[in-house]
């Protein structure tokens, strides 16, 4: 790769103003020049990495922000879009989540008109319920709070969970009483990851912390040297001993960046202990008897190493089912005695088969499967005698499998896809499915809508799956105006998912088209590793092939086509941009990762060497330069509009990030067409943010898309 000199960055030009808004100044230019292994990176806006030292970082956020909304405000057709946005979601009410626990059932919702969701209890499925934890009830500064995790007690007597400011996701742990609802006066902070695991007996729970006392989420070792600690209720949490992490046991080595997490389920007399290495997916872990564990002494004994390639334990008494992918790339379930822990003799109960299996879950009746078969889930139960039975799903779609206990028969799911809603449903013993109701389909004449699926061929022959939610009266002339959404990292499978903020997108007669692209886990571990480090181009080379499939079926045409990344996605959103800059109207690069390789000097980089590469490692370095579309943006292209987005406390993707590319493309695009910096300074990477937030977003966004796609409602005048 050629470097980049400084200089090219000296005259930077507007692509873009738009009238009766005046476009923000460029940013100031700081060249900082990065050189390994004979590739040279410049990087012209180094300065926004340091934004808690530089007073421009604020101002100029701000100035983006209101830039991209003046511009926003000003389309017609926006307003009256996100006015029926906000009315298809808040006409939904939705419950994703349930757990038994005791006399109790924990269920969290979100009210039809609420901003998030909050938890409830009740006595039995039938009893009435009552809310234990409301998210929406507003701060006293304005902000909003986000109920990040939650956790009952094995007897329902008590609740930890997680609450954080802003979508910050600074978790800091709270407990409960369920029957009074009263709050305990214990407060844990630095539990973004806590993963809890509650002592049988009630008194305690375990719990993962991050980072020591005073150090700032920004800080690059934020995420570095975790440990699992016991927390016993009623007592000072600064006193809670060590269980798991460095120092604790001199025969277990824990680097850095892994994770110690601790699992108990009822009915074990066994507690697991765990290592993850941040995103990559094989588990090290221990085991040692419960009883020890509560002492806050455990001596752990070695259950799998990382070679074991161990991804997930199942605990049945003295017994541990184990998901693995070893000599399995659609993984296969063995078994082993926890009394005396071997793998090289380990039971195989559920080979591997021409299905992925995603999930396992124990009940007393049996063991639960989920699985993908050809992007549809599918779910079978292994009984205890090990005769394995198909269980009849209502809906064809997307499986998740949400609950089961070891001392309780049949399990909890949900169902859905892109035209059918969330539905929470029991499966009984004798594998009987039934909706428990407590997910109510929401009151949207969904007949208009269709979901369909087909297969685009790359051009190294590997047929890449779409599928698209659109209109039933579409027609295959190239009028439709397509926003394709793909992700294709951490082997994680882009599942069709339901969601009402589609749906007035498409009556407008847009489609939102989904490409299953290889990094992602849609055909197990094989299609993972072809789209991770140096094989990543497969990633955004299958999205182009899906484009290019579109096109040639008539569904679209380029000046109608906008892609869509988010977070690790956004990986693809900007190679696509770079290397395709034709076949796109718009890149929505949404908190994406687009500075791949200075994402690996920020807190949560470590985790993900394994998945993008060490900076460190010159095959691993050359991967990430290849990556990292920012680098690559090229003075007097005519890139597509970009529309990038940014949370101002996004743990995960720095803000930067989007800042840094929206910058880069809009001094450098040769187009004309608008480059957006859309900033939410009360929210982080989405995953708390409140339901008016997520509306506002995609109402900008699909305003934007139409805009510049040329739809003639959405034209502004003069």
């Amino acid at each position: 790769m050629a470097a980049t000199t400084a200089a090219a960055f000296l005259a930077p030009r507007l692509s873009f103003a738009f009238a009766g808004a005046k476009p923000p100044p460029p940013a100031k230019l700081t060249p900082v020049t990065d050189t390994a292994f004979g590739i040279s990176l410049t990087d012209p806006y180094r300065w926004m990495e340091s934004k808690e030292k530089d007073p421009d970082w604020v101002p100029y956020m701000t100035a983006q922000n209101a830039y991209a909304r003046s511009v926003f405000d000003a389309i017609p057709g926006r307003d009256a879009l996100a006015r029926r946005i906000g009315e298809v979601t808040g006409e939904a009410a939705l419950a994703r989540r349930v757990h038994p626990a005791g006399p109790w059932v924990f269920v969290q919702e979100r009210p039809a008109g609420a901003n998030s969701s909050r938890l409830v209890v009740k006595q039995g499925m039938a009893g009435a319920p009552r809310v234990l934890i409301d998210p929406n009830i507003a701060l006293a500064d304005g902000g909003h709070v986000s109920l990040d995790w939650w956790l009952p007690s094995h007897n329902g007597s008590h609740v930890v969970y997680g609450l954080s400011k802003a979508g910050s996701e600074d978790s800091v742990i709270h407990v409960l009483e369920t029957a009074t609802g009263k709050v305990l006066a214990e407060r844990i902070p630095r539990a973004q990851y806590a993963s809890p695991a509650w002592l049988p007996d009630g008194s305690g729970f375990i719990y993962n912390q991050l980072a020591r006392e005073g150090m700032a989420p920004s800080d690059p070792e934020y995420f570095l040297r975790s440990r699992c600690l016991l927390h016993r209720l009623g007592t000072d949490p600064g006193a809670d001993p060590l269980v798991m992490g460095q120092g604790y046991q001199p025969d277990i080595k824990v680097d850095d960046a892994e994770f110690p997490l601790v699992a108990i389920q009822p009915g074990s007399p066994w507690a697991i202990a765990a290592l993850s290495p941040g995103v990559a997916p094989e588990l090290r872990m221990w085991v040692a008897p419960i009883k020890q564990l509560a002492t806050g002494k455990p001596k752990w004994t070695l259950l799998c190493e990382a070679e074991d390639q161990v991804i997930a334990p199942a605990l049945v008494g003295d017994d541990v089912y184990l998901l693995t992918f070893k000599d399995a790339p659609r993984y296969r379930i063995i078994k082993t005695s926890l009394k005396s822990p071997d793998l090289t003799t380990a039971k195989v109960v559920v080979p591997q088969g021409p299905r992925v299996i995603q999930a396992i879950g124990t009940a007393r009746d049996g063991l639960y499967v989920s699985e993908m078969d050809g992007g549809v889930g599918r779910l079978r139960k292994l009984a205890y005698n090990g005769k394995i039975s198909e269980v009849a799903l209502p809906v064809e779609g997307t499986l998740t499998l949400v609950f089961t206990d070891p001392l309780l028969d049949g399990a909890f799911i949900s169902t859905e896809n892109y035209v059918t809603p969330v539905s929470l449903m029991s499966v009984s013993a004798n594998g009987q499915v039934q909706d428990t109701g407590l997910s109510p389909k929401p009151p949207i004449d969904l007949s208009p809508f269709r979901q369909s699926r087909m297969f685009a061929t790359a051009k190294d022959g590997t047929r890449v799956p779409i599928t698209l939610l659109h209109r039933a009266d579409w027609k295959q002339d190239g009028s439709n105006i397509v926003l394709m959404d793909a992700y294709g990292s951490y082997g994680s499978v882009s599942d069709p998912y339901f969601s009402p903020r589609f749906l007035p997108f498409v009556e407008q007669g847009g489609v939102i088209a989904t490409a299953h692209v290889r990094g992602g886990g849609e055909y197990g571990r094989d299609w993972h590793l072809a789209g991770q480090k140096a094989t990543k181009a497969n990633t955004w080379r299958d999205v182009i092939a899906c484009a290019e499939h579109l096109i040639a079926e008539n569904w679209t045409r380029a000046d109608q086509l906008a892609v869509e990344g988010t977070s690790a996605g956004g990986i693809m959103a900007t190679m696509v941009m770079v290397e395709r800059p034709d076949l796109f109207s718009v890149i929505f690069d949404r908190v994406g990762s687009s500075n791949t390789y200075r994402m690996s000097f920020t807190p949560g980089g470590p985790a993900n060497f394994d998945e993008f590469g060490d900076p460190s490692v010159e095959a691993d370095f050359k991967a990430l330069a290849a990556m990292d579309g920012y680098y690559q943006i090229k003075d007097g292209v005519k890139y597509p509009a970009l529309l990038a987005t940014a949370g101002m406390t996004d743990p995960r993707v720095p803000p930067w990030q989007g800042a840094k590319i929206s910058e880069r493309v809009r001094v450098a695009s040769s187009s004309g067409k608008p480059v957006l910096l859309r900033v939410e300074f009360e929210a982080g990477h989405g995953i708390g943010s409140t339901r008016k937030q997520a509306d506002e977003e995609w109402a900008d966004a699909f305003a934007f898309i139409f805009w510049q796609s040329g739809d003639k409602r959405y034209q502004p005048q003069g």
